[in-house]
């Protein structure tokens, strides 16, 4: 809920910065675009920093564990993998 609010605030701001530009309103209408594109891509392209998919991770040192739960936020049922070297755990959805 809280990613589309900040997607239709980004939107918002670049149609509105896009308009005063075009009204002559540069040094606000260039303000209102940059950050409304900062927000769009920031918030789109935040899953590829993160890593998230719904994918097992690849690699020998990755070990599925017995851990499975619910997904509060999807509802999906997930599994849990760890790595064995760093602790790192990653969280997968169940097929």
């Amino acid at each position: 809920m809280l990613r589309l609010f900040v997607l239709l605030l980004g939107a918002a701001l670049a149609v509105a910065g896009a308009l005063l530009l075009r009204h002559g309103v540069s040094g606000a209408g260039i303000e209102a675009l940059l950050l409304g594109l900062l927000l769009l891509i920031g918030t789109l392209f935040e899953r590829l920093r993160y890593g998230e998919s719904d994918r097992a991770p690849d690699g020998p040192d990755w070990e599925r564990t017995d851990d499975t739960f619910i997904d509060p936020v999807s509802g999906r049922a997930m599994v849990v993998y760890q790595h064995r070297r760093s602790g790192k755990r990653r969280y997968v959805p169940l097929a």
